[in-house]
């Protein structure tokens, strides 16, 4: 007996492995948060720490130490929470 589509492929029926799902299952984030990098500093002291140009280098050392504070404290929270995976990148 034909089929009335016989050019028509049955995609539904194909399914990924229940552990892939489960792996991948948060691997497409549309809002990471807020881009820090730059412009921690800037965006939450008074622009008036910033009109002496002579401190702007010792803030922008002050604000790449506070970045790199804040990557650590995302490895820790990766390496010690039950809820995110080890292998995934995009802890917020």
């Amino acid at each position: 007996m034909a089929t009335a589509f016989p050019d028509r492929k049955k995609s539904y029926t194909v399914r990924s492995p229940y552990l892939t799902q489960a792996k991948h299952s948060q691997d497409y984030f549309l809002n990471m948060g807020y881009d820090y990098r730059g412009h921690l500093l800037k965006n939450t002291t008074s622009p008036e720490l910033w009109a002496n140009p002579i401190q702007v280098p010792m803030y922008g050392r002050l604000e790449g130490m506070l970045v790199y504070l804040i990557e650590q404290v995302k490895i820790i929270k990766k390496t010690f929470s039950i809820a995110i995976d080890k292998n995934n990148l995009n802890v917020n």
